[in-house]
């Protein structure tokens, strides 16, 4: 996969310091942190849509179903990856994006694993090329 595009949406500095550096630990640069739910519209509705969106498991409900609301129907957007673990009282909104049709291609406890990162890009990768091979329809 060439250079994919990835868009983190964390609210812990330390969290977004690990996950920047788990990307360049993987040969991922094109990589940017979002704090806010303002940002995160923006860059979303810019005209380059993240191939992989990080969102924290444990955001708040009613943040994650709106980022999610935003998300569904999305066609740019190739896939979701959840880091964390909800609260035991929150909607679980890795669920919720796959009842929606959104492609969640890793949950992510913390601390984060390398191996499990590596293992979700190389998933990501495979569906690209897939879908990038595939022969067209006429």
């Amino acid at each position: 996969m060439s250079r994919p595009y990835v868009l983190i949406h964390q609210a812990r500095p330390s969290h977004q310091i690990l996950l920047h550096q788990a990307f360049n630990a993987q040969g991922i640069f094109d990589v940017r942190i979002i704090e806010d739910a303002g940002d995160l519209r923006a860059c979303l509705s810019a005209g380059r849509c993240p191939d992989l969106l990080i969102l924290d498991h444990a955001m708040p409900t009613k943040a994650g179903h709106a980022v999610l609301k935003r998300l569904t129907g999305m066609p740019a957007l190739r896939a979701l990856m959840f880091v964390g673990q909800a609260a035991p009282d929150q909607h679980n909104l890795a669920l919720e994006a796959k009842q929606r049709g959104l492609w969640v291609i890793a949950e992510l406890p913390w601390p984060l694993s390398m191996t499990h990162l590596q293992r979700a890009l190389q998933c990501l990768g495979r569906r690209t090329q897939t879908v990038t091979s595939a022969p067209h329809a006429h």
